[in-house]
C-alpha cells in the first residue's frame, strides 16, 4: 500500500495572515489544493491523508470539500510527521512507502510522486533537491563553497517500516530524510520542475502570475517534423503570421481553408456562418487574424472593431467546434501587449487580456467535449502589422520571426494540452 501525507498544520507564522496560507485563494482554488490534486491525479497512492491544525480538524471543511482523510497534527512540523506516522502504522498496517509534500509548494507534479513512488523500490528515502545559486556565506562572514551544499525540498518519500522506525521526534532537523539512519541508501535527485514555495504574502500574489505562464524555448527547438492528422481552418491567412502557417501547411500536404476578409468576415463572424463557408469539419482551428489601432483613434470609436476581432471571433470559434462533435485543437493568437496595458495601445492590450483569460476561463470545460484550446502569445513580431501599431522603426534585433511563432502554433495543434499561454520571446 502507499501512501501520501500533505503536512498542512502550520500557523503560517512568517505570513502574518488572519487565514493559514494553505487556506488562502490561489487563483481561484486553497492553496492546498494544488497539493491534493496532484497527489490525486497520480493514481500512484492508495489513501491520501491531510494534516491539518486543530482547527481544521475540527470543522472538516477541507476533508469535506475534496474528500481527503484529514488527521490532527502537532504545534511543530515534527510533532505533525510524528502524527502521520503513527496514524498510517494504526490504522493502514500494510503500508509499504510513504510519500510527504508540504502544502505550501503548489507547483508539484503528478510526475514527481510517481517518480518517487517508483524509486523506492531501489531506495530507502528520497527527497526533491537543488542547486544554490546564491552565494553561500556563515553568520561570521566566512563564504562557503555552494557547490557542496543542495536545497531539500519536498516531496520526501520512503520505505514505510525504516522511516517509522528511524524517526525521531526530538530531532532539530527540519527535512525529514535527514532522519534515516542509514546514509547509504538515500537519493537526493535534482528536478527541473518549478517548485516554488509560499512563505510570504508576496509569495502567493508572484504564484498567481507563475501559474500562468507556459513558454516555448524557440532557440531549442529541434524537432519541427510535425504530424498532423486532418485538416485545419486558418483564419487571418493573409497577414504576415498567416502567410507563413498557410505556407507551412502546404509544405506539410496538410488540406486546409483559409477564407479572406471578404469570405468569412471577423467583425461579424457566427458560428453558423463558419459551418456554412467553410467546405470540411476542420479538426484544427488556427486564428491570427488581429484588428488594431493605437490611441489616435478615440477608445470608443475604435473599441468594437478590436473586440470583435480580438475576441469575439475566438468565441464564435469555440461555439462552432461545439458543433463538431469531435475532437477539435483550437490555437489563438494573443500578445505580449496582454501582460501588461500598452501605452498607446489601450483597447489592443486590453482585448488581448481579455483573450486570455477567456482560454483560461474555458479550456477545462472544452477539454472535457474534447476540445483543446491554447493561446500563443508572441512578443512583437517582424510583420507589417508592427509598423502599423507603433508608427516607428523598430530595430529587427528585436522582433521573433514568424518561422518562430510558426513553432508553437503548430505545437499546440498538435497537443492534448489545454489552457495554455505559450510566451514566447526574441532569443530565448
Amino acid at each position: 500500500m502507499n501512501v501520501g501525507i500533505i503536512l498542512a498544520a502550520g500557523l503560517s507564522e512568517r505570513f502574518k495572515s488572519t487565514v493559514h496560507k494553505q487556506y488562502l485563494k490561489l487563483n481561484g482554488k486553497e492553496v492546498i489544493f494544488y497539493s491534493i490534486d496532484a497527489m490525486k491525479k497520480a493514481e500512484c497512492f492508495d489513501k491520501v491523508i491531510v494534516v491539518v491544525d486543530q482547527d481544521e480538524y475540527l470543522e472538516g471543511y477541507i476533508g469535506n470539500k475534496y474528500s481527503v482523510e484529514c488527521i490532527c497534527g502537532g504545534d511543530t512540523r515534527n510533532k505533525s510527521i510524528y502524527n502521520a506516522l503513527e496514524f498510517v502504522h494504526s490504522n493502514y498496517p500494510d503500508t509499504e512507502k510513504i510519500v510527504f509534500h508540504d502544502c505550501s509548494r503548489p507547483f508539484i507534479k503528478s510526475d514527481d510522486f510517481k517518480f518517487c513512488i517508483k524509486e523506492l523500490d531501489r531506495y530507502n528515502g528520497i527527497a526533491m533537491s537543488n542547486d544554490i545559486t546564491d552565494s553561500l556565506v556563515t553568520k561570521d562572514g566566512i563564504f562557503v563553497n555552494r557547490r557542496e551544499f543542495l536545497l531539500i525540498q519536498t516531496p520526501e518519500a520512503f520505505k514505510f517500516d525504516i522511516i517509522y522506525n528511524d524517526f525521531d521526534i526530538n530531532k532539530n532537523d527540519t527535512a525529514i530524510i535527514n532522519q534515516i539512519k542509514d546514509k547509504s541508501k538515500i537519493y537526493l535527485y535534482s528536478n527541473s520542475s518549478f517548485n516554488f514555495k509560499i512563505t510570504y504574502p508576496q509569495d502567493l500574489f508572484l504564484a498567481e502570475q507563475l501559474m500562468r505562464i507556459n513558454y516555448v524555448h524557440v532557440s531549442q527547438v529541434v524537432d519541427k517534423t510535425y504530424k498532423i492528422n486532418g485538416k485545419v481552418l486558418v483564419l487571418g491567412g493573409s497577414g504576415g503570421v498567416g502567410q507563413a502557417v498557410t505556407a507551412k501547411l502546404k509544405q506539410l500536404n496538410v488540406t486546409f481553408y483559409a477564407p479572406t476578409h471578404k469570405e468569412l468576415d471577423l467583425l461579424r463572424i457566427t458560428p453558423q456562418e463558419i459551418a456554412d463557408k467553410c467546405p470540411f469539419k476542420p479538426d484544427i482551428i488556427i486564428n491570427v487574424a488581429a484588428a488594431y489601432e493605437n490611441d489616435e483613434t478615440p477608445l470608443l470609436d475604435s473599441f468594437d472593431k478590436i473586440f470583435d476581432v480580438n475576441l469575439k471571433s475566438n468565441i464564435a470559434l469555440v461555439e462552432y467546434a461545439k458543433t463538431l462533435n469531435k475532437p477539435v485543437n483550437i490555437v489563438v493568437m494573443s500578445s505580449s501587449s496582454s501582460t501588461r496595458g500598452r501605452e498607446n495601445l489601450t483597447n489592443y492590450s486590453a482585448a488581448k487580456a481579455a483573450l486570455n483569460s477567456f482560454v483560461e476561463s474555458q479550456s477545462s470545460a472544452l477539454a472535457k467535449l474534447q476540445i483543446y484550446l491554447n493561446a500563443v502569445i508572441p512578443e512583437k513580431i517582424n510583420t507589417p502589422l508592427i509598423g502599423k501599431l507603433h508608427k516607428t522603426e523598430i530595430n529587427t534585433r528585436e522582433l521573433l520571426g514568424t518561422e518562430e511563432v510558426i513553432d508553437a502554433v503548430l505545437h499546440c495543434a498538435t497537443t492534448k494540452d489545454y489552457g495554455k499561454l505559450i510566451h514566447l520571446r526574441k532569443g530565448l
